[in-house]
């Protein structure tokens, strides 16, 4: 006697799956290799609605040579008998599922309903065409989201009770991961799009830093871009959230002289040497940049670039003395970035260093200013002609 099917564990068990799957033709599979080893069935396919384009279209489907329909192949509109049968008010039947061997008698029934009759002789034709003998329908309110044709059983026995009451279940659970996954999808777009906007922003803002020193033009631009670069060459075991920390480095960099926006103009843009007490008060700088990104709760662990940008790894540095690894990875990419855009950038009191010449300082100043790590990260770059 073959044993019967724990149906319920089976739906429990796809279920948990599709919570945590956001893509719809990753799901699409998922389901119909559920469908195809639960239920025994040579081949079956999943028609996905399109909204847009409105059609929809086969996303996957599993079967032998012969039978199985390439993905995109296939793309049918809402005036096809398939969907029509589900979505056509004046066909009085149970829309949960179609089973094909019950056309024939439907056909019977409507016979003096000539558009219905024609509707299902269409719907013979359609069915044949895919070779289905069972037709599920999805619907997410009164929209239908997807709809499952399903082949013979490799057994040739007839779909039971259980099958039927298993894919309507099915179906439904399908059509609300299918809503949930776009859902995500467009939460990952809006944000996308806030993100976008925010380093607009950023950039903006940047730039207004850039105009108050005249001396300084494009200097956070070629910061952040050094950064960057540096960032790639840095072991990824060293970073956890990859992305994460590449995109708090990016505004970081472009940051990193906010504080310079609480700095009289008058010493900014001194071309000859700077007294004691005026070089107190550009130190301030990370302090007070630190301060103006602290109500963005959002921003903290990109303040800590902004803060600690000019601590030194012998902890000689500013504001707060830190020294070697109690110095962030954020702010020790950005200290190297910055020292060699000011050393190859020309100043009134000064020529710009040659590229090779900046390199060597850098070298110079390992583990003294600089972190080792960075610098190594620094002379692979420099090597790989992307400084």
């Amino acid at each position: 006697m073959e044993q019967k099917k724990d149906y319920r564990l089976y739906l429990s068990q796809t279920a948990k799956q599709m919570i945590l799957v956001h893509d719809p033709n990753l799901l699409s599979k998922l389901v119909l290799r559920t469908v195809t080893r639960n239920l025994g069935v040579k081949h079956s396919g999943l028609f996905l609605y399109n909204k847009n384009k409105k059609e929809y279209v086969i996303t996957v489907s599993s079967g032998k040579k012969g039978l199985k329909i390439p993905v995109g192949f296939t793309k049918i509109t809402n005036n096809n008998p398939i969907i029509q049968f589900f979505l056509n008010k004046d066909v009085k039947e149970n829309k949960e599922y179609l089973l094909v061997s019950d056309i024939k008698s439907l056909k019977e029934k409507y016979k003096d309903n000539e558009p219905i009759y024609n509707l299902l002789t269409g719907l013979e034709d359609e069915t044949s065409m895919y070779k289905a003998q069972l037709i599920v329908p999805g619907f997410f309110r009164k929209e239908l989201m997807v709809v499952f044709f399903i082949g013979n059983k490799t057994d040739g026995s007839f779909f039971n009770k259980e099958d039927l009451e298993f894919l309507t279940i099915l179906s439904s659970d399908v059509v609300m991961a299918i809503q949930n996954a776009k859902l995500f999808d467009d939460i990952k777009k809006q944000l996308d799009i806030n993100k976008q906007l925010l380093l607009n922003t950023v950039e903006t803002l940047a730039t207004a830093i850039d105009i108050k020193n005249s001396y300084t033009h494009g200097h956070t631009e070629r910061v952040m871009k050094y950064s960057i670069t540096l960032l790639k060459y840095i072991p990824q075991e060293k970073i956890k959230e990859y992305e994460d920390f590449e995109n708090m480095l990016r505004i970081s960099a472009l940051l990193h002289d906010i504080g310079k926006i609480g700095i009289p103009e008058s010493i900014l843009n001194k071309s000859g040497k700077l007294l004691p007490e005026e070089i107190k008060l550009v130190e301030k700088h990370p302090t007070l940049g630190a301060e103006i990104l602290e109500p963005i709760k959002e921003f903290k662990d990109i303040s800590l670039g902004v803060k600690y940008h000019h601590e030194r790894y012998d902890g000689t540095g500013y504001p707060c003395g830190l020294s070697g690894e109690n110095i962030p990875l954020i702010a020790t990419i950005i200290s190297v970035a910055d020292a060699y855009d000011a050393m190859t950038s020309d100043r009134p009191y000064r020529k710009g260093l040659d590229r090779k010449d900046a390199i060597k300082e850098i070298v110079a100043n390992k583990n003294r200013q600089f972190s080792p790590l960075v610098v190594d990260a620094f002379v692979e770059a420099f090597d790989n002609n992307e400084l």
